[in-house]
């Protein structure tokens, strides 16, 4: 009996591919989102500064508030790259599984 394991693996790996393909957008538009949420106080902190308005202290202590909301909102892209990961490594044993059941089935 022979099993053309490559072609099978090539299958399952664009399975994969193809359901990070579908959601990778998701995170992108996410960041893309997040970032534009955080402009305009970045935006009116670093002009505060540059016009003298805030003292440099008071200019650290608001980009680090900004960072910390920031590294809050990333840690949820981190948990929907961690569903798409899940969902790569759902389709790709999917595809291992069904390819090899068809080879074997056409085998036998």
């Amino acid at each position: 009996m022979s099993i053309d394991i490559g072609s099978i693996l090539d299958g399952a790996v664009g399975a994969a591919a193809n359901a990070v393909r579908e959601t990778a957008p998701q995170v992108e538009d996410f960041l893309r989102e997040i970032g534009r949420g955080h402009e305009a106080a970045i935006k009116a902190v670093a002009e505060a500064f540059a016009t003298g308005d805030i003292d440099e202290d008071t200019f650290k202590s608001e980009m680090d508030d900004e960072a910390k909301t920031l590294e809050a909102e990333l840690q949820a892209v981190a948990v929907l790259t961690k569903a798409i990961a899940q969902r790569a490594i759902n389709a790709f044993q999917r595809a291992l599984v069904d390819g090899v059941k068809a080879a074997i089935a056409t085998v036998v």
